[in-house]
């Protein structure tokens, strides 16, 4: 659309990235809950990312998966398994990631992992208005 003045270009493409935030917003909430669990939520993607947050450098790395346990103290309540990781560094120093570090690794790169999918699709939409309103020639 060529519009007349500068400042109606710009007060056009104001609007239009109010418009475009809000939808980013919504893409980047929906990625990061519906896109993140779908893509990253593989044993093998929980285990490389816990590894590379706690043991940068590692040389080797040991699973260890216990017992199914309960999470709640119902005995009716949910029951959920545990993961302990050894990792060896290169001077020969072991470190162990434990269930709580790996859960939590896990569920942020997952979340974390649809959230930078969601910004990838949504930040080339903020270009639209340079194309979208333009001033015209005179």
């Amino acid at each position: 659309m060529k519009l007349e003045t500068n400042k109606g270009v710009w007060g056009a493409r104001l609007v239009t990235w109010v418009i475009l935030f809000a939808l980013a917003c919504g893409i980047v909430a929906a990625s990061s809950f519906l896109l993140g669990p779908m893509l990253f939520s593989s044993d093998a993607v929980s285990r490389r990312v816990a590894v590379t947050i706690f043991c940068p450098g590692a040389v080797s790395t040991g699973e260890d998966q216990g017992a199914s346990t309960p999470t709640t103290t119902s005995p009716s309540g949910t029951r959920g398994h545990t993961v302990e990781i050894t990792c060896t560094m290169p001077d020969g120093n072991t470190q162990v990631i434990s269930n709580e570090q790996f859960a939590l690794a896990s569920i942020g790169g997952m979340f974390g992992g649809g959230a930078l999918c969601g910004l990838g699709l949504s930040l080339p939409l903020f270009l639209i208005p340079f194309f979208l309103f333009r001033k015209k020639v005179s």
